[in-house]
């Protein structure tokens, strides 16, 4: 963790953000033929999950969850203090930002496309 807590506030954005990564999870695996992994190979067995805080932005990710599109790492991060009900970017390594879900919780057709659907 890279940051001091404050409770209620980090515990709601720290809730949302692993519901958000969860729910990737889920849709990844239901649809077929994309070219995006989410996988926890970097946790070792028990080991809690290491949420972090960007001192640019105060956004939120778990450090040791990776996401990757065509073997290429990419960073998920949720706003800090955002109010959608699904609030998580992905971040290429070019830089480019795409937002993951729609308001209703299903992946984006932006982000859909950046995985190759």
């Amino acid at each position: 963790m890279s940051y001091t807590r404050v409770i209620p506030r980090d515990l709601f954005n720290e809730a949302d953000l692993l519901k958000c990564y969860g729910r990737l999870w889920i849709l990844l695996d239901e649809t077929r033929d994309h070219a995006a992994e989410l996988d926890n190979e970097q946790m070792a067995p028990g080991e809690p999950f290491d949420i972090q805080q960007s001192q640019d932005d105060g956004s939120l990710t778990v450090r040791n969850v990776t996401f990757r599109v065509r073997g290429d790492d990419w960073t998920l991060s949720r706003p800090l203090n955002a109010r959608s009900p699904w609030p998580l970017y992905a971040h290429s390594p070019e830089g480019d930002e795409y937002r993951v879900f729609t308001e209703q919780g299903e992946l984006s057709d932006e982000f859909l496309k950046a995985i190759g659907l």
